[in-house]
């Protein structure tokens, strides 16, 4: 079981003791990534990430890496929509050793010029490697077709234009905007107690956290978008994405919502891909997707066909959406998705970073532990009533579309609205 210690500048602290490993994960979760920019700055949060590993006043980069890598502990980091996460995973003795370290090149970082303009060319690589990416282009493409001008429809890495401008005063004024105590989670999972878990946060942490009040937050509504976006390329493959308004991360019916992803189209065995791929061979990769943010989210269908296929698959796709709302599943199928869901959340538990990662999110999104006795129980009481009723609720919306491939030759908007 988790346990949670807030602290009265707004930081919490989760740790989930596991004593008979040898290991610990550990995670410094930051709450803001790409729904907290605007169109000047887009990209900011994910390149501040980058080069927070360039150096410190005492550190240089290979200085950090070597700090980790010489005790055989790995280190990492990732930005998202919502959030900015840097990790890593020792050995049990090495923990404090790692997490002073870790602290050190978020609170002592310089931003050396140079290195700056060394990690720029990185992170337009990356752009650039996100560009020859068809299933990547299309899912930023559903986001803007979904959200529009809202921040989080924003792709996470920016613009080449902004990635090109960030400078140091850029940075150390978005992170004294958003590096706030409030928005941040430690997160520890392994062979480490909450007491030394809270010793190291008190000499590594709160001396240091910048105790103002975060300036920009997901607060708020969003009234969706839903239209059709499209980038004509000749790849080999096209890429096509339906996304339909559906719940926030803490809505009290995921349970439901994720049963319904699995017989949707989560797992083989699912309706889209029996019907779309091993009945019909319209695609290679049919699946369902839920993305879930603070205050939206989406029930995304993602297909990889010919695009000589798109009328015929999308028919498809909606024959299975209708014949889904008007007969509604079965108690096989039912009984079915719980069983994979269960399965998953408990092969989850026996993966640290797993267990870590979803500590990390619950309490910045939700602000609360997982429980996964409590998910455990939820799934159990999921009804074919309730999947039904949330299958109607869902499909029976106008959706977002996203298309990246050659031209197939059809006015997605006017075949939506039919």
């Amino acid at each position: 079981m988790a346990q949670l210690i807030s602290y009265d500048n707004g930081l919490r602290l989760v740790v989930e003791n596991i004593p008979f490993v040898r290991s610990v994960a550990a995670g410094v979760w930051v709450g803001t990534g790409s729904a907290m920019e605007n169109i000047n700055n887009n990209g900011i949060s994910h390149f501040i990430e980058h080069v927070l590993f360039k150096g410190t006043d005492k550190m240089s980069a290979f200085d950090i890496a070597n700090a980790f890598e010489s005790k055989g502990a790995s280190v990492n980091a990732f930005t998202s929509k919502e959030n900015t996460c840097f990790y890593y995973k020792s050995i049990d003795s090495d923990a404090e050793k790692c997490f002073e370290t870790l602290s050190e090149l978020l609170f002592d970082s310089i931003f050396a010029q140079n290195e700056l303009d060394s990690e720029r060319k990185v992170v337009l690589e990356e752009i650039n490697m996100d560009e020859d990416s068809p299933e990547d282009i299309c899912y930023d493409l559903l986001a803007k077709a979904l959200y529009g001008d809202y921040p989080i429809g924003m792709p996470v890495l920016g613009s080449r234009e902004n990635v090109q401008s960030f400078n140091k005063p850029d940075i150390l004024r978005y992170m004294e905007e958003q590096y706030c105590s409030e928005a941040i989670v430690v997160t520890f999972v392994g062979n480490i107690t909450v007491e030394k878990a809270d010793a190291m946060v008190r000499k590594y942490f709160l001396p240091f956290v910048n105790t103002k009040k975060q300036k920009s937050t997901t607060q708020g509504s969003i009234n969706y978008n839903c239209i059709t976006k499209s980038f004509i390329k000749d790849f080999k493959q096209t890429n096509l994405m339906l996304g339909f308004p559906s719940i926030s991360f803490g809505d009290k019916h995921i349970a439901i919502q994720s049963v319904l992803n699995v017989i949707v189209g989560g797992c083989m065995g699912s309706r889209l891909f029996q019907h779309i791929r091993e009945k019909k061979g319209l695609a290679y990769s049919v699946y369902s997707s839920p993305s879930r943010y603070f205050n939206c989210g989406s029930f995304n269908i993602a297909l990889n066909i010919n695009s000589k296929n798109t009328r015929q698959v999308l028919d498809s796709v909606f024959e299975e959406l209708d014949l889904l709302i008007q007969k509604g599943i079965t108690v096989a199928e039912l009984e079915m998705a719980k069983a994979q869901l269960k399965s998953t959340l408990i092969f989850g538990q026996e993966n640290l970073q797993t267990i870590m990662i979803s500590l990390g999110k619950n309490m910045l999104l939700c602000n609360k532990t997982f429980d996964i006795d409590k998910m455990l129980t939820e799934i159990d009481e999921v009804t074919a009533e309730g999947v039904n009723r949330m299958a109607i609720e869902i499909f029976a919306k106008h959706p977002a579309l996203a298309y990246v491939g050659p031209d197939c030759g059809i006015d997605f908007e006017k075949y939506l609205r039919r």
